[in-house]
């Protein structure tokens, strides 16, 4: 698969292409849309991750897509299971929380693990949204 030049461009921001970079990426694009944020400063993520790869490379796809960052402050990480992120428009306090549906996560990790991080992020990058994430009310 030739990758789009976004995942080449995420490709080379993490360092390599795996299954949770593209997904943070996936979430980060569908959370800014959903509540109509501008990306870098106009908006907030909290995430709740483990605090070691692979799973914490979501990390880096939602700071990718998103533009928040650590060192802005506005990119929070806990650690924790199961994955939830949380973005928030800080001009409409519009926000969004999300959840990984786990059989898609799971498929993805089995394929990284079978086949290879190639197959796992072709499975990730074609499969629906609906069949990736849910959205989740606050905690």
């Amino acid at each position: 698969m030739d990758h789009p030049t976004e995942l080449e461009n995420l490709r080379h921001f993490h360092g390599h292409l795996g299954p949770y970079v593209v997904i943070g990426f996936r979430l980060g694009q569908y959370a800014l849309e959903r509540v109509h944020g501008q990306s870098h400063f106009g908006v907030e993520v909290e995430v709740q991750c483990a605090d070691r790869p692979p799973e914490s490379c979501l990390l880096d796809g939602l700071q990718f897509s998103t533009g928040c960052t650590m060192g802005k402050r506005n990119l929070l990480h806990a650690v924790g299971h199961p994955v939830r992120v949380r973005l928030l428009n800080r001009e409409t306090d519009q926000e969004v929380v999300l959840a990984l549906q786990e059989p898609a996560v799971a498929e993805a990790v089995r394929r990284m693990r079978q086949v290879g991080e190639h197959e796992a992020v072709e499975f990730v990058w074609a499969l629906p949204l609906g069949e990736l994430l849910t959205e989740a009310g606050p905690d």
